[in-house]
């Protein structure tokens, strides 16, 4: 039998079926239907049981007998586990609308499955199915909105919750962000590599970043637990309600780079500012932060920028051959923190 790596696509999907099917064994939900969705790095599925299905009552966000379920691509055991043990206590403690995990036959949030077709095996984690929709470019002010009042709901609670001591998430502060720690190859080399009107864009902003950063600390008021990926489609809406989803990247981090976030898709454009607006109305409504923290939200999404363009810029070191996948995405990213750096010079 082939080695999983040296298998094509069609052949990996096929055993990873058989995979996903054994999993669901140790759910009790060995007749439930599986739909594939997407195959990047984890591997996802929806699941249909037959339970049967009726309309969601009033502010029940779940689609009852639906869930998803994934094959995770990393194998880091405690990191996924403590994605899972805080969307649980979001859920359960919080009552927020988030995907919420589903324990299997055992109690446990992850399940190590191992298939013939995989002996190595693959951890697998089950949540319930958010029924909500994907709006994309027809996000309007209202949606912004809800998502900044789900977002201060998220943020309040973070701040106040202390987690078990096997809990373990990454710190996204400056040196993982811009410093370079996450990295193989180093920052002055990844910097190097960049194209060179970006060069003097990228330290500056990486330097104000670092000293902005060094000022408001890490207490509460600032930093916490926060989901780190807020783009627009890691959000689901439905009845006025945002649903975030896609908690893989969650970490410790300042409350305005996860502002940042999801707002950096309509930085300084036309709509930037009707939209900034509205979100931070939805967050008032539920939570406040330091006028002086609000200050800093165009340079945190700056930060964004510069991050990505960072981490593009490793990735291409790293994999060269994707040079036709990462190129665009480090482009992009340095390209819009040059509107924010001419902006500000």
């Amino acid at each position: 039998m082939k080695l999983f790596r040296e298998l094509t696509r069609r052949s990996r999907l096929y055993r990873l079926r058989d995979l996903a099917k054994e999993a669901l064994k140790a759910y009790d939900m060995a007749d439930a239907s599986l739909n594939f969705i997407q195959y990047f790095e984890n591997i996802i599925y929806r699941v249909d049981t037959k339970a049967e299905v009726t309309n969601s009552s009033m502010g029940e966000p779940y689609t009852p007998g639906r869930y998803l379920l994934r094959i995770h691509a990393m194998g880091d055991t405690e990191a996924i586990a403590s994605e899972l043990i805080w969307l649980d206590a979001l859920s359960q403690e919080a009552g927020l609308s988030v995907p919420a995990p589903v324990p299997n036959a055992d109690g446990k949030l992850l399940t190590t499955v191992i298939t013939p077709g995989i002996p190595n095996g693959r951890v697998v984690s089950l949540m319930r199915w958010l029924d909500g929709r994907s709006i994309g470019d027809g996000l309007r002010p209202k949606h912004l909105t809800a998502l900044g009042k789900a977002v201060a709901h998220m943020h309040n609670f973070s701040a106040n919750w202390h987690p078990p001591s096997e809990f373990t998430r990454p710190d996204w502060d400056w040196n993982s962000q811009l410093g370079g720690s996450m990295f193989e190859h180093p920052l002055e080399e990844l910097v190097e590599s960049m194209p060179v009107n970006f060069h003097e864009p990228f330290k500056e902003i990486s330097q104000e970043a670092k000293q902005v950063m060094r000022a408001l600390g890490k207490d509460s008021d600032a930093y916490g637990l926060i989901h780190a990926d807020l783009y627009p489609e890691n959000v689901l809406y439905k009845a006025g309600n945002a649903y975030p989803i896609d908690f893989e990247d969650c970490g410790y981090g300042y409350w305005m780079w996860d502002i940042a976030v999801a707002l950096c898709k309509w930085a300084w454009g036309q709509d930037w500012k009707r939209m900034s607006d509205a979100f931070r109305e939805g967050y008032r409504q539920v939570r406040s932060l330091p006028e002086a923290q609000w200050a800093q939200l165009d340079l945190f999404v700056a930060t964004q920028f510069a991050t990505m363009l960072l981490w593009a810029s490793e990735f291409l070191k790293h994999d060269p051959k994707r040079v036709a996948e990462y190129t665009p995405w480090r482009d992009d990213s340095g390209n819009k923190l040059l509107v924010y750096f001419n902006r500000s010079t």
